[in-house]
């Protein structure tokens, strides 16, 4: 198994669940109210941990009471967080989330994540080398990403992004990720593109993978357009879903799994996400992943018998 660093945000995550939204002026009574931590960097973390890599959190937090929250929790889940920047005079990065029917809206509060910059990362450079799988976001500032993806990429680091919330990514620095997985919806913003999804899948076989929600994910293996289908499941909550499947697609790529077999152990992990409220209490763990993987290969080999 290969280490893992995943370099991004961290939030205090404050969800609030009404049976609609509320219109602009507008008052509503909700109807349940609770924390989680999250922030996709530190979702991301929590996801491959216990879908059992050896994972560390690079990233920063405030000096505040939401930090020592987040401290005792991502030692609790295993996640090494020994490079963390806690940053005096400024607090934890927060989400305001509001769930109506299994949707979500989202207002995210930067915070102490702008201070993840080419500073912070210049600092903790030499003990991120250590590691050989290093998954992104864009929840941080993209000059730090800029900075450190050439210095990863000439080390032969393996480059995960997962680019949410959508920027454009410089040729020269897409030219160095190794993987790069938007949705439906980011990709051409992503890759500064008018281009249909099937030319740019073809442009970057191997490396553009794009998530499609119900629709499954798709890549381009060298030869053919290959789509893999997600498990289907009664969504409780999304929040969290694509962090999920950043993890879990780490954690796959870091123990040697072909493309192909990494994207399904993430879209399974994903699946079963959405089953429980909040980002990281529904992430799944190792063996529960295991169970519905083998029960679908057990499903299938049923299915072939004549």
């Amino acid at each position: 198994m290969q280490k893992i660093a995943v370099v991004g945000s961290i939030n205090i995550d404050y969800f609030v669940e009404a049976d609609r939204l509320p219109k602009l002026g507008e008052t509503l009574l909700g109807n349940s109210f609770f924390l989680s931590l999250g922030g996709k960097g530190a979702n991301q973390a929590v996801a491959a941990s216990r879908l059992g890599g050896s994972v560390a959190l690079f990233g920063s937090v405030g000096d505040d009471e939401n930090s020592k929250i987040i401290l005792e929790n991502m030692k609790k889940e295993k996640v090494t967080v020994n490079n963390l920047n806690v940053a005096e005079g400024t607090t934890t990065g927060a989400a305001f989330i509001e769930l109506c029917n299994s949707e979500n809206r989202i207002l995210v509060v930067p915070g102490a994540n702008n201070l993840t910059d080419v500073s912070y990362i210049k600092t903790v450079s030499e003990e991120l080398l250590n590691y050989d799988v290093v998954l992104f976001q864009m929840e941080t500032p993209l000059e730090m990403m800029e900075y450190i993806v050439p210095v990863l990429y000439d080390r032969q680091k393996t480059i995960i992004v997962n680019p949410a919330p959508a920027h454009k990514i410089r040729q020269d620095i897409l030219d160095k990720i190794t993987y790069i997985t938007p949705n439906e919806y980011e990709y051409q913003m992503v890759l500064d593109s008018e281009d249909s999804m099937e030319a740019l899948l073809e442009k970057y076989p191997n490396k553009l993978i794009i998530t499609r929600g119900t629709d499954g994910v798709s890549y381009f293996d060298g030869q053919a357009l290959i789509n893999v289908p997600v498990i289907k499941v009664e969504a409780v909550d999304t929040t969290g879903a694509g962090d999920t499947f950043s993890g879990a697609f780490a954690v796959g790529i870091a123990e040697g799994k072909k493309l192909r077999e990494s994207i399904r152990f993430a879209n399974v992990a994903a699946g079963l996400s959405v089953m429980k409220k909040g980002a990281q209490t529904g992430m799944p763990y190792r063996h529960e992943v295991e169970l519905l993987l083998k029960e679908e290969e057990e499903h299938e080999n049923k299915g072939h018998v004549i």
